[in-house]
């Protein structure tokens, strides 16, 4: 069997968590770095964004660092990119609750991450903060990391039929940047609300729902949709350890793009996020 084109192609990877401990039940495996570093060899990936999920239990934290567990989640962050080599960048966490309930604290602690640990981007993870995207108190991450020309990661998982549903569908997502010059990425394209990232602006990024999609629709459903969005907007992206690389593989090889597109789709576009542009405006 030939080797998958897509695998051989150089790649950013837009959407990956380093995991340093068993999560039971979360879908979250056990991914330490160097296993991540040698996946991403065998895969052609020469970067990965090392996303978080705004979880005080995402990390295994000591005692003295519960107390803060946002501090300690962020430094880990910049420790498993420093340590990386610049393979992995690190994108900071955020949150709402106790001593962030305040817009100055939430300032600062955005200020911290960029400057002082180098953290090179802001994940937002809503539905697990309990809140919507565009509920104000995310406000001073959004408005200190568009400042800075950070670009963020919302996740999105408009799961409506949920009780405990907290809106973080595309919709949502744009009200949360309306009026701010915030580059930003609509992860898991934007799940079962996959529509309306047709309509809106910022990076879409492939991860879990392309697989998705595929498996009711097919690959040429697929590859109209990512045109529809436009391709100067996708990004190439697995939710690793979530999904594996070989499951995108088939379906993006049964794609009909042209070796450039596919070079936007695997690279252009994610090196054109992390320097904090938005997407290139252009028809496809």
């Amino acid at each position: 069997m030939a080797a998958s084109k897509w695998q051989r192609v150089r790649k950013i990877d837009a959407h990956v968590h380093v995991v340093l401990h068993d999560r039971e039940g979360s879908g979250l495996a056990l991914n330490p770095p160097d296993p991540m570093l040698r996946t991403m060899d065998d895969n052609n990936v020469e970067r990965a964004v090392v996303v978080p999920i705004n979880f005080p239990e995402y990390f295994p934290l000591e005692d003295p660092e519960r107390s803060d567990w946002l501090r300690a989640n962020n430094e880990r962050q910049a420790k498993i990119a420093r340590d990386s080599g610049g393979r992995f960048v690190a994108f900071a966490d955020c949150a709402i609750d106790s001593q962030y309930r305040h817009a100055d604290r939430c300032a600062d602690a955005m200020e911290y991450a960029a400057r002082d640990l180098d953290l090179t981007g802001l994940k937002i993870h809503a539905y697990n903060l309990r809140v919507p995207a565009s509920d104000a108190r995310l406000s001073p991450w959004i408005e200190e990391a568009a400042r800075r020309s950070l670009p963020i990661t919302f996740h999105s998982n408009p799961c409506g039929h949920a009780p405990d549903f907290h809106g973080s569908a595309p919709s949502e997502i744009y009200r949360a940047v309306y009026g701010r010059n915030a580059v930003y990425t609509i992860a898991h394209m934007g799940g079962i609300a996959f529509y309306e990232t047709t309509v809106g602006g910022g990076y879409v990024d492939m991860s879990w729902t392309l697989l998705w999609l595929a498996d009711l629709h097919g690959p040429a459903f697929c590859e109209r949709l990512m045109r529809r969005i436009g391709l100067d907007r996708i990004l190439f992206a697995t939710d690793y350890p979530a999904c594996r690389y070989e499951a995108y593989y088939g379906i993006l090889d049964a794609m009909d793009f042209t070796d450039e597109e596919i070079q936007r789709l695997a690279y252009v576009n994610a090196e054109r996020m992390l320097s904090g542009q938005p997407p290139r405006q252009s028809p496809d």
